[in-house]
């Protein structure tokens, strides 16, 4: 048996004698297990991520009174926590400095499993309340009531979404709302083997008698409506092929949701101008888009509430043809957070009254970074002064100097900062000073906090043959000053620390890349320039800490050969391609 040390497991249930290993235990059990012949079986005991989350919700499961956050200036975005964990939880952060990672807070299901990423910038708090602090207020007053449409035979609707966000719930709300209407209601969960972050279809019948409704799925083009909670879901082919322009009517969050391909791939990224174009070549000018999911948080603190605002907005558009009585009367049955959902839908049907002012209050949340080239560069030119001194700065800016391409010399500032400012002890100490100050912008409470980190000065592997991770308690942070302020040290003979095998290889790194510049960035006008600027911006691939980041750094290393092979050629990628 391998299990979860967290859950209180009944051994006596299980025979006697039976190995039990944790869940850390897996890989090694499987290979062994590989390797016995005959017929030999593994149980794995524990509870489904998803299961325990709907089971606190109705307080029948323990709720550890614990959370974890990202620091996401320490986080190198290197995406191991997405695969030790696997978890959609982990939502990308784009930054000036990169795609870094946090945790969205209303859909974890307090796995802790990614706190096996090799990374310093995870914490947890023990004690921490999500701050579900409104930003805003609007006047739901005087809201205009729309003319429902009519049913002619039967009204179908798609809702669309991925699995934990409440998608369910909203076909359910609808088809008790159709009841209490006295409507004849077919409902269907296409959600397949979508559990938490897997897409999930919602087909709904609703005739003004039972005996109108026959199938209940679907057909192509059959769609009166849709109620898109996930831009990807609603602009699939599967979701598209039930629309018909001219009859089907949408409202979509056009918020990134991420997929479960972000935890394979740390620089996949949502096509969203794609999936906006198809949807609107289908709807047309009965197609809303706006960001539920942080409409919801501004107005209500907590993103969860987003698919009850699209569908009021789905509502107010009069793609439903329900009473807003009915619909009252169902969220109040279904007795979960009966308050914010109804003002949910009524937010919902705000925005798309108020679409300009719906616009103005998302972008007021909006932090923006650096655009102008010149820009990018004096922000990380600051950040070296910051990070270690002047005159790193004005090493960084010499080597620059020498590039005028404005894409080469993009990929310049970005990839020779990259390594210049690795994230060693003493800069992932002075990070750290801000931790908690962050982190209580977040949560309420008096919490405890606790770092999770891996000093290399400290022995100890874990299963995986890495170095083992440890929790230690706010103690720690007293350090961190102290720490922070022995950066002069950096790069010097009297760094305890400079003389571990990844400190060597980050300065070597830095050498080698400037070797490598200053023997062809001279030649620039007469080499491929692709070939050139994929030399600047390798370093931005070398992300992450200890061993993720030398496994990383090996790959690099393997495609600067071939760069520099190229390079060495003098032929464009395409002549290459050609051969």
């Amino acid at each position: 048996v391998v299990y979860d040390p967290k859950e209180e497991i009944d051994w006596a249930a299980f025979p006697a004698g039976i190995e039990k290993h944790p869940r850390d235990d897996l890989m090694a059990v499987q290979e062994r297990f590989q390797k016995i012949e005959g017929v030999s079986a593994i149980v794995y005991v524990q509870t489904c991520a998803a299961e325990k989350r709907r089971r606190r919700k109705r307080g029948r499961f323990p709720d550890p009174d614990r959370r974890v956050f990202i620091n996401t200036d320490v986080c190198e975005g290197c995406g191991d926590c997405g695969v030790q964990s696997n978890c959609v939880s982990i939502v990308p952060v784009e930054t000036e400095l990169g795609r870094k990672r946090a945790i969205d807070q209303s859909s974890c299901n307090k796995d802790f499993s990614c706190l096996k990423g090799f990374c310093p910038s995870f914490v947890t708090l023990e004690g921490a309340k999500i701050r579900k602090q409104a930003t805003a207020e609007v006047d739901l007053s005087g809201l205009p009531d729309p003319v429902l449409p009519a049913i002619n035979g039967t009204h179908n609707v798609l809702v669309t979404g991925v699995g934990g966000t409440g998608v369910v719930t909203i076909g359910a709300v609808m088809a008790q709302a159709a009841q209490i209407d006295g409507k004849g209601v077919g409902m269907i969960e296409m959600a397949g083997l979508a559990q938490k972050g897997g897409a999930v279809w919602i087909h709904l019948r609703i005739a003004e008698i039972p005996a109108e409704i026959s199938a209940i799925r679907l057909a192509l083009g059959e769609a009166h409506a849709v109620i898109g909670g996930d831009l990807v879901v609603s602009g699939g082919a599967k979701s598209l092929g039930l629309m018909r322009a001219g009859q089907t009517g949408g409202v979509v969050n056009a918020h990134e949701i991420i997929t479960g391909d972000f935890t394979r791939n740390t620089e996949f990224t949502i096509p969203k101008n794609d999936l906006e174009i198809a949807l609107k070549a289908k709807l047309q000018d009965r197609l809303a888009l706006f960001d539920a999911t942080e409409l919801s948080r501004v107005l209500l603190g907590d993103s969860i509430y987003s698919n009850m605002m699209v569908f009021g907005a789905a509502w107010q558009m009069g793609l439903i043809p329900l009473s807003h009585g009915a619909i009252m009367q169902a969220i109040a049955l279904n007795g979960a957070a009966v308050a914010p959902n109804t003002t949910a839908f009524d937010m919902g049907r705000w925005a798309i009254a108020n679409p300009d002012a719906a616009a103005r209050l998302i972008a007021a949340e909006v932090v923006e970074k650096p655009k102008s080239l010149d820009e990018k560069i004096a922000y990380r030119a600051a950040h070296l002064t910051t990070y270690q001194n002047a005159r790193l700065a004005r090493r960084y800016l010499r080597l620059l100097d020498a590039v005028t391409d404005p894409v080469l010399r993009e990929a310049v500032a970005k990839g020779y900062h990259k390594l210049l400012s690795y994230k060693d002890e003493f800069e992932v100490a002075r990070l750290h000073l801000e931790t908690e100050a962050k982190a209580r912008a977040q949560f309420d409470g008096d919490f405890k906090i606790s770092y999770h980190l891996a000093p290399p000065l400290l022995p100890g592997r874990d299963g995986a043959g890495r170095p083992k991770k440890r929790a230690f308690g706010a103690w720690i942070a007293r350090i961190y000053p102290m720490l922070a302020r022995l950066k002069p040290l950096r790069g010097t003979p009297l760094n305890p620390f400079g003389y571990t095998a990844e400190r060597r290889m980050e300065r070597a790194l830095i050498a080698q890349y400037e070797a490598d510049l200053n023997a062809w960035l001279p030649k620039a006008a007469s080499v491929d320039r692709d070939a050139l600027v994929a030399l600047a911006e390798l370093p931005l691939s070398i992300r992450g800490f200890g061993p993720v980041k030398e496994a990383n750094a090996a790959k690099a290393a393997l495609r600067r050969a071939e760069i520099l092979q190229r390079l060495a050629s003098g032929k464009t990628a395409a002549a290459q391609a050609a051969e």
